[in-house]
């Protein structure tokens, strides 16, 4: 059986990165491009860690 917090940490982790993405996308229109490597550094991050969770899922 699927654990269903790790169901709940994957979803969390997928509106962390649509936020981030949103995020950047204003700091690219606003010319803050620090800002914007940062938030998708932040979101990379967070893929991985959903790449991880949606291994564990699967076995």
């Amino acid at each position: 059986m699927i654990d269903p917090r790790l169901e709940d940490h994957a979803v969390g982790l997928e509106l962390q990165i649509v936020e981030l993405e949103e995020r950047c996308q204003r700091a690219v229109v606003q010319g803050r491009q620090q800002d914007a490597d940062r938030f998708e550094r932040e979101a990379e991050s967070l893929r991985t860690e959903l790449a991880s969770t949606a291994e564990l899922l699967a076995s």
